[in-house]
């Protein structure tokens, strides 16, 4: 994936979560008037060492497999097709075989008791432009919501 500012409009009021060498992925959907939670939608990655909250671009390798959030909370895993395509065509895919199905399997079990990463994520946050504060507002705000 390759993210610039400005380059991705969602239709929906959107926060999407990074963590530096992580192997996942979260980006949580919510309804723009009443900012209740519309889903969840968790990509299995490569980690990344450079990320950082301030940095002006992301780059990342989604390794196909996924966790996905309903708006009721119930969850299901996609993709095992499109991971097993993508092994057989880039090694690096293959590679992280393994390991990738743990972090699978792990983030679906938090996701059902939303737990683990999911606890600093709030399932209700009305909108807020949290382009225009600065990261210390965004997080005060963010968890004053949990």
């Amino acid at each position: 994936m390759h993210w610039k500012p400005g380059t991705w409009v969602l239709e929906k009021h959107q926060l999407s979560y990074f963590w530096r060498d992580a192997w996942f992925t979260i980006h949580i959907n919510y309804n723009d008037e009443t900012g209740r939670f519309l889903g969840a939608y968790c990509d299995v990655v490569l980690p990344s060492s450079d990320y950082t909250n301030t940095a002006q671009e992301m780059i990342y390798t989604d390794l196909y497999i996924d966790v996905v959030v309903r708006e009721d909370y119930s969850v299901y895993t996609k993709d095992d097709e499109v991971f097993d395509r993508a092994a057989m065509r880039y090694p690096i895919v293959e590679q992280s075989r393994k390991k990738s199905f743990e972090v699978l399997a792990w983030l679906e079990e938090h996701a059902k008791h939303w737990t683990g990463p999911f606890t600093v994520m709030p399932r209700n946050l009305p909108r807020t432009d949290f382009e225009a504060l600065s990261p210390d507002e965004a997080s005060t705000i963010l968890r004053a919501s949990l």
